[in-house]
């Protein structure tokens, strides 16, 4: 199998860029750094596949269209992608924001739809293909000191859902991965408590054990699953005012 990764180069996506390779699939490996991507390239290459990796700014349309073309050409064809790159980039939103809220956009929304853009018609004229997106469990609600957070992966739940619905009837798989907290570099600057935090070896485990089962979607951990649920069906009020409760206790 021929696929390609976004966010290689660290936390989750470098994990999962292990366990493809020692499954034997060709790997095109696409994040930011090259200099780490050509590190782990060197960790995992192998006679069993063929792996190679490019530099690349999703948020960046043009980028993401060179770089399908490029991975293309090499391997043929292209059967999954794992759309996985993700920006953390917080701050209140009682002060100008909106250079924040352009960046993470621009990473984890628009780095999923640029290559929607690009691998959906491809993967219809194919009649099959894999599109898997990370959003995460912080789609839920808007939580203070994360308004721009939230709301990218809001948005890229919704793409992803709405993809579901439309690309199945061409053969086309779409599956929404939502993490709780996991350690990586995006989450070690959180001052705020992180339940159920988990090292990232673990959290690619189950992420890709949860690809090569052809789950729709999956969350994890299954405590934090439950409590996002929780969280997502109060009332407005109840939340709002848990919400200002919290805010105090941390003032």
């Amino acid at each position: 199998m021929n696929i390609l990764i976004t966010g290689a180069s660290e936390g989750i996506g470098r994990e999962l860029c292990k366990l493809i390779a020692k499954d034997g699939h060709n790997l095109y490996m696409v994040a930011r750094n090259s200099e780490r991507l050509a590190t782990l390239k060197e960790e995992i290459n192998s006679s069993d596949n063929n792996i190679h990796y490019i530099s690349c700014d999703v948020s960046d349309y043009n980028q993401c269209k060179a770089t399908f073309d490029i991975a293309k050409e090499q391997f043929g064809s292209i059967d999954m992608a794992i759309l996985n790159a993700g920006l953390g980039l917080n701050s209140s939103l009682s002060i100008p924001h909106i250079e924040t809220a352009h960046n993470t956009m621009g990473v984890n929304y628009f780095g999923i739809v640029n290559f929607g853009s690009i691998l959906f018609p491809y993967f219809k004229r194919k009649g099959k293909g894999e599109f898997i997106g990370v959003s995460s469990m912080a789609d839920v609600r808007g939580f203070e000191g994360s308004g721009i957070y939230c709301s990218s992966k809001s948005a890229v739940t919704s793409y992803l859902e709405s993809a579901r619905a439309e690309m199945r009837r061409y053969g086309v798989r779409v599956m929404t991965i939502r993490p709780g907290f996991v350690d990586t570099n995006m989450t070690k600057k959180n001052q705020h408590h992180m339940p159920f935090i988990m090292d990232a070896p673990k959290a690619a485990k189950m992420i890709y054990k949860a690809i090569k089962s052809n789950k729709k979607s999956y969350s994890f951990p299954w405590q934090t699953r439950f409590g996002s649920y929780l969280v997502s069906i109060l009332p407005d009020r109840i939340y709002d005012y848990l919400a200002i409760l919290r805010g105090k206790v941390g003032q």
